[in-house]
């Protein structure tokens, strides 16, 4: 602490021209160095044991990796920072924040490897995207008020990556196939409806439905909503019960494709979740040339982020290791 307290002192000396300097120098430290800082908040920030959530707990030294541990004294359990993150028993910190930062770009996994000189199997590429992606399936808690635009939006069920056909186990009674679309009209079990809302504010919630039924959507859908707001939507009656259950008014814009004259003399439209539901599309159909239907809310928060231009890098290791 003498050393830091010299260090401080001499800081105060410095000049403007100076301290500009050391300002710029201090922020690219802490860029390269950003897995040691949010590890470090993460460890003064914890008070209370994982497990039983007494605040009884002490420092019990550190990780071959250099992680802070602590053991409860009233359960006598031990953790460390990462514990119930995405990062717990994860390799290789010093490529945490550069894969996190590459995310943002939607980089393919063979780029990583190829140009981004990550030194990683493509398999623990893969392994990595989905640990970090599955912390942004998380809904946000601000409920979504105003104008809301609602919509459903269907993807074919994916096997992508199984080896149940290979190993006379099938996930699915049919013929395996490489791309293309469902061999069966209407939903049934090859295409999984999803369900999204917006409102003006950028805020975005989805969830995966495990059917169509209106009690399913409004059961879904209701906790999204706040009171006193206008809930738009295409023709499906669904919208209305949730309108009615959330105290809201429902406005149907668009029925068979074309607008409707109620939402013209509104002048409301769901273009903006239609151009939401495109980019959806594109990142999963084209972009990543389909994903397996496991994974396919992975995909829906990637999305929400980059839509809502949310930063990735440090800023989204720190959240991470905030939460």
């Amino acid at each position: 602490m003498k050393e830091l307290d010299q260090i401080k002192t001499r800081l105060a000396k410095v000049s403007a021209s100076e301290f500009i300097e050391l300002e710029a120098f201090v922020a690219q430290l802490g860029q390269r160095r950003s897995v040691e800082v949010a590890l470090e908040h993460r460890s003064k920030a914890t008070s209370a044991c994982l497990r039983c959530g007494d605040a009884d707990i002490a420092r019990w030294g550190r990780s071959k990796a250099g992680t802070q541990r602590f053991k409860c004294r009233s359960c006598k359990a031990t953790f460390g920072a990462t514990n119930n993150t995405p990062f717990f028993r994860l390799r290789n910190r010093q490529l945490w924040a550069r894969y996190l930062g590459l995310m943002g770009q939607h980089v393919p996994l063979w780029r990583l490897q190829k140009d981004h000189g990550l030194p990683l199997s493509i398999p623990t590429l893969h392994r990595w995207r989905h640990r970090f992606l599955s912390t942004l399936t998380v809904e946000p808690v601000q409920p979504l008020a105003g104008m809301i635009e609602a919509d459903e939006k269907f993807f074919r069920t994916s096997f992508k990556g199984s080896r149940g056909w290979k190993r006379k186990n099938p996930p699915q009674i049919r013929r395996s196939r490489r791309r293309g679309n469902a061999e069966v009209r209407a939903l049934g079990d090859q295409q999984v409806p999803t369900l999204t809302a917006v409102d003006r504010s950028g805020a975005i919630h989805q969830a995966r439905l495990s059917d169509m039924k209106h009690d399913t959507i409004v059961s879904t859908m209701s906790p999204w909503v706040e009171s006193d707001s206008i809930i738009c939507s295409d023709g499906n009656d669904a919208y209305a019960k949730v309108a009615r259950a959330t105290g809201c008014e429902h406005i149907k814009a668009k029925v068979k494709n074309c607008n409707t004259t109620q939402g013209n003399t509104a002048g409301l439209s769901i273009g903006r979740i239609d151009a939401y539901h495109r980019d959806v599309e594109n990142l999963v159909n084209r972009r990543c040339m389909g994903v397996s239907t496991r994974y396919l809310m992975n995909y829906f928060g990637w999305a929400r982020r980059i839509t809502q231009h949310r930063p990735f890098g440090g800023d989204l290791l720190a959240e991470m290791l905030a939460a």
